[in-house]
């Protein structure tokens, strides 16, 4: 499942917040199930839910066996359009971009912090400029109202691309798409890049 929005759409001071938006997608509960119960679901089919993301786009991936296709298809989607929003997932993922950010990059991941040192220079002042997981001071500012507002108003039918790939019936596809009919048909405009 491709969104095309990423951290180049982040607000000023809430660097982070399409990231975190989207972990919470990915590593957080639902309506019906807590992300716990999302784990306990997933463990038998041999499944997860895995997501990553750039500056322009979030992609949200899977892999299952074709005789669990169903019950996966129906918690990937369950994911995407039913989010809990618990506040415990919030503050893990939000801890765990924290970490990310001020630990593992500037820490342990030479490779990776000479990259964003490179583009922090290549891109000043510009949306390309920030780590895509976010900066600590922006991770800190954002709140879970943040995020709920920024799904409402990003993770939209107009932003979407469905794909599948592999042995699944003729009419998942369809099927499957249909589901996504529930978003919004049209958010808000992806930033204009100077």
């Amino acid at each position: 499942i491709f969104f095309h929005i990423g951290s180049a759409s982040d607000p000023a001071g809430k660097e982070g917040l399409a990231a975190l938006t989207a972990a919470m997608l990915g590593k957080g509960g639902t309506t019906q199930r807590s992300y716990g119960e999302v784990l306990d679901a997933l463990y038998p089919m041999a499944a997860e839910i895995g997501f990553y993301g750039d500056r322009e786009s979030f992609v949200f991936t899977g892999t299952v066996h074709r005789d669990n296709l169903e019950r996966y298809a129906e918690l990937l989607a369950d994911q995407l359009l039913s989010p809990r929003f618990a506040p415990d997932d919030f503050q893990r993922n939000q801890q765990e971009a924290i970490d990310y950010v001020s630990k593992a990059l500037r820490g342990n991941d030479d490779e990776a912090l000479g990259k964003q040192a490179m583009a922090s220079v290549l891109y000043r002042n510009h949306p390309y400029g920030h780590p895509t997981r976010g900066t600590e001071a922006g991770l800190r500012a954002i709140t879970l109202d943040d995020v709920k507002a920024f799904y409402a108003q990003q993770f939209t039918r107009d932003h979407l691309i469905v794909g599948v790939a592999g042995g699944f019936p003729a009419d998942f596809p369809e099927r499957f798409v249909k589901r996504f009919s529930a978003l919004p048909s049209k958010g808000h405009a992806l930033p204009k890049l100077p």
